[in-house]
């Protein structure tokens, strides 16, 4: 399967109006832009549990999901702590890896098989020089991962274990169901335990919340 330059640039307009939507800021790139990130996009398959990255490798991509879903999460001590889910029309990377050169201190592993179209490290570099809107995106693209982590880490504080999860089947409706629960605990930083105990108590909040 390959992709029209006409589908990668429809590809990257669909997130430059997501990003916009989530930072409050217009990528404000042109179409001479659009058409040289699409030049360079390629496409990457991968089977499910695939790893996408391993912890210490060097990130090489800025993926686009065109299909499928991958969990970012980090080792601490005995267990894994998922820190994003990335689905359908997502940006995923090791960002910072990515945009500093250094060695991943997380993981990317596909929960489906996963099709992206990337834009590879080393050819997004020779572009930068060329056009200050790109080095702008790449600005925003960290300013995103910043939000989503400070967004997180203000619900953890903020909300109980149980608000946390309301929370979250309300605002993720799909990755309640595509998503492990183990994993959606990690995420959560609840134990499976504690995740099926509030699954079971708050069963008819759960179904009316997806119509059920």
């Amino acid at each position: 399967m390959e992709h029209t330059t006409e589908e990668k640039t429809a590809i990257l307009v669909a997130y430059a109006e997501r990003l916009q939507q989530y930072t409050g800021r217009s990528l404000q790139l042109n179409a001479g832009d659009l058409a040289a990130l699409a030049e360079i996009m390629v496409l990457r398959s991968y089977r499910r549990r695939s790893d996408m990255i391993r912890k210490g490798e060097q990130e090489q991509y800025l993926h686009f999901i065109v299909k499928g879903l991958v969990r970012q999460f980090y080792s601490d001590g005995n267990k894994d702590v998922t820190i994003h889910f990335a689905r359908e029309g997502h940006l995923i990377s090791s960002f910072v890896s990515f945009f500093s050169g250094t060695p991943s201190g997380c993981q990317l592993e596909t929960l489906e098989p996963t099709i992206t179209l990337a834009l590879p490290r080393s050819k997004l570099e020779q572009l930068f020089p060329y056009s200050s809107r790109i080095n702008r995106m790449a600005r925003l693209i960290l300013s995103e991962l910043i939000l989503q982590l400070e967004h997180r880490e203000l619900n953890h504080l903020r909300y109980s274990i149980r608000e946390r999860f309301l929370m979250f089947i309300d605002n993720n409706p799909e990755l309640f169901h595509r998503v492990p629960h183990k994993y959606q605990a990690s995420y959560l930083d609840i134990k499976p335990e504690t995740y099926s105990r509030l699954k079971a108590q708050l069963a008819r909040r759960v179904s009316a919340i997806h119509g059920q």
